[in-house]
């Protein structure tokens, strides 16, 4: 089935990542913050409650130049898709007054004043009309249509699809200062649960994070019935962790007090966000010679020997994730470390990578490894 997504206007990048990822595709079509792409029905239906960084799902229904919307609308068979009641939504996606998603109106009343356009004809009301006269009993409801109707506008072409899926995953109430154990650190849990799906893990397959901290990756991980396993150097954190999973009632999980450094074993899905603060608690743990210095307040300006060190402790981390790693991995780095290099050294194949904003002196990679 050729599927329309409305990509989130959060990390759009990262939301093709994760849309190619979770149905496994080889090719798309990007419009935008629109990608067209041929999948499996069942896949489809299967994986959808998973995104995290899509809006919204569509049936592509057709796609044509602007100029031709009303022959388009047109010749369809309504009454295909048709039930009980529909609703039509026109969305131009270019550029206008700087906002990415906003409807037509405004371009119209310009069109209109300049002569006139194609756009000019493309209104809600004027489209629902080609839908009313065509379909058996047609009623109109603006709430909650049985039959969702969408047309997006992107450089000169419409795309028309019929919703299947729209993102109502709350994922407010999950957020790091509402869980029982919380840590200024953490990640949004929209952006964890996205980076799990960066693997490709299925449901009832396994992933581990050697840095749990308070568990963001795997609670997200668990609600989607993934095998969650973590470890902490931290004992305060471990136990943290395992009050959250908890209180999410995430029931399949292993959690245990260990250094990253000597896990044994082998884990098809690793991902993870590195201890970064220089002054970290985690990283003194692993650096057993930082750790004699106990007063150690070097800041991220001055302090280009704990860069060097850190840098030292990922690539013992990352030689000893190269033994440990089945399929896949997804790992953050901060900004100041040559993580090519270190993922280099490490014998490790970057597959992807994104970039996300923390505040002026931080950025952090995200990058997915085989």
């Amino acid at each position: 089935m050729e599927s329309l997504f409305l990509l989130s206007g959060d990390y759009p990048d990262m939301a093709k990542g994760e849309i190619f990822s979770l149905f496994g595709l080889k090719k798309a079509k990007s419009a935008g913050r629109l990608l067209i792409a041929d999948l499996d029905a069942a896949l489809l239906k299967n994986q959808l409650k998973r995104l995290a960084l899509s809006k919204s799902v569509f049936r592509l229904l057709f796609e044509c130049d602007v100029s031709d919307i009303g022959k388009s609308m047109k010749g369809f068979e309504w009454n295909s898709i048709y039930k009980d009641n529909f609703c039509i939504r026109v969305h131009y996606l270019d550029d206008i007054d700087n906002n990415p998603l906003k409807s037509t109106n405004k371009k119209i009343q310009k069109s209109k004043k300049s002569g006139g356009s194609p756009l000019a004809s493309i209104s809600e009301k004027n489209l629902a009309k080609y839908v009313w006269s065509s379909v058996n009993k047609p009623r109109v409801e603006l709430e909650n249509p049985k039959t969702s109707i969408e047309l997006f506008i992107a450089k000169n072409k419409a795309y028309c699809g019929l919703m299947i899926h729209e993102n109502r995953e709350d994922f407010g109430p999950r957020k790091a200062h509402l869980r029982p154990f919380s840590h200024p650190s953490s990640l949004h849990p929209k952006l964890s649960r996205a980076l799990v799906n960066l693997t490709g893990i299925r449901e009832n397959e396994s992933l581990l994070d050697p840095f749990c901290g308070t568990g963001g990756f795997l609670i997200e991980a668990g609600l989607m019935g993934i095998k969650v396993l973590g470890y902490d150097i931290s004992k305060s954190m471990a136990n943290g962790c395992k009050e959250n999973l908890k209180y999410f009632k995430i029931k399949n999980y292993k959690i245990a007090v260990k250094n990253a450094l000597s896990i044994d074993g082998k884990f098809d899905y690793v991902v993870t966000d590195l201890p970064y603060g220089l002054n970290s608690n985690v990283y003194l743990g692993y650096n057993q010679k930082t750790l004699k210095n106990k007063s150690n307040k070097i800041s991220l300006k001055t302090g280009k020997n704990q860069i060097k060190n850190i840098g030292q402790f990922y690539l013992k981390f990352l030689k000893k994730l190269r033994k440990l790693l089945g399929k896949k991995a997804v790992i953050i780095f901060p900004s100041y470390v040559n993580y090519r290099n270190l993922l280099k050294q490490s014998k490790f194949k970057i597959e992807k990578e994104f970039s996300i904003y923390v505040h002026r002196s931080l950025s952090r990679k995200i990058v997915r490894i085989r």
